[in-house]
């Protein structure tokens, strides 16, 4: 047979084994998916370090949780939610300093331009359900059902605030017609 210290050295090496593939997995995940999901968080945000900042996070959390979440159907998906919630959660903190600083103050802002600042600050101020439906489906690529599966709600709400989010991105920028967001941030 076979001593106690042989086992545990057999059963380091197979750990040992099993976290060469886990990294390997998650590097590929992660090289494969990091620059879509940069650029919808860059959407999100409007401030491209944030963007990475967000991502990096995301993947921290993916990382932490690897072995679980690389056997989700969606792991994608996972990580896309993670971004999301963490850029409300800055949105969320953002507005309690901007409410503190305009109490404080009043600013003018200037007339914006069009171009990828004014995209970004127009969707932004979209709600909630048609931001997240336009940068799923314009910027992130999914297709309309792969859209409401993953915001748990039916395709013809998404195809709704899609066609509510674009109008009113071509509105606010003036646009006749309103193109892909994608063709925006390339």
């Amino acid at each position: 047979g076979t001593t106690a210290t042989e086992q545990r050295g057999e059963i380091a090496v197979v750990e040992e084994l099993g976290a060469a593939e886990a990294l390997e997995s998650f590097e590929g995940f992660f090289a494969a998916t990091s620059p879509g999901l940069v650029g919808q968080a860059y959407v999100l945000t409007g401030n491209l370090q944030e963007a990475q900042d967000l991502v990096q996070e995301a993947m921290l959390r993916a990382w932490r949780e690897w072995p679980k979440i690389s056997n989700y159907e969606d792991p994608v998906g996972w990580v896309r939610k993670v971004v999301h919630n963490l850029a409300v959660s800055r949105w969320r903190r953002l507005a309690v300093r901007r409410r503190h600083e305009a109490a404080e103050r009043v600013v003018d802002s200037p007339a914006p331009d069009v171009g990828h600042l004014d995209l970004v600050a127009v969707v932004a101020k979209l709600p909630a359900g048609q931001r997240r439906a336009l940068v799923l489906f314009d910027v992130v690529g999914l297709s309309g059902e792969e859209v409401a599966a993953e915001l748990g709600v039916p395709a013809g709400t998404v195809r709704g605030w899609l066609t509510r989010a674009r109008r009113t991105v071509a509105e606010q920028l003036g646009w006749d017609d309103s193109p892909p967001i994608q063709l925006l941030i390339d």
